[in-house]
């Protein structure tokens, strides 16, 4: 049975959007008090399965992806932001220099 990525928990339902730190680097990111310490924020671990994961607290929520030290491969990170849609994210934004732009995405169900 899945269960929450690490730190999730302690997002609080008054948070108004969620950070998911992705990379070889996502751990230190995510335990960060000086790096986006106005909020709590989660990771994926680097090559966990992103369905041994429940993502169901990202439900109206606004999700932005970073990746930092080794990243995650487009493919992959493109894969969990399909599942985060797919929970009820009301939209993906990736922040991840390497591709030289932001990406977002944008879930046609949440914002019908």
């Amino acid at each position: 049975m899945p269960k929450l990525p690490p730190y999730a928990k302690n997002i609080p339902d008054s948070q108004e959007y969620i950070i998911i730190c992705t990379g070889s680097e996502a751990w230190s990111r995510a335990q960060s008090i000086s790096w986006m310490n106005e909020v709590v924020k989660t990771l994926l671990p680097l090559g966990d399965a992103i369905n041994a994961y429940r993502w169901d607290f990202v439900y109206c929520k606004e999700v932005i992806l970073f990746s930092n030290g080794t990243l995650e491969t487009y493919d992959r990170l493109t894969e969990l932001s399909r599942s985060l849609l797919k929970h009820g994210a009301l939209k993906v934004l990736w922040c991840i220099p390497k591709f030289k732009r932001l990406m977002k995405f944008i879930s046609k169900e949440a914002t019908a």
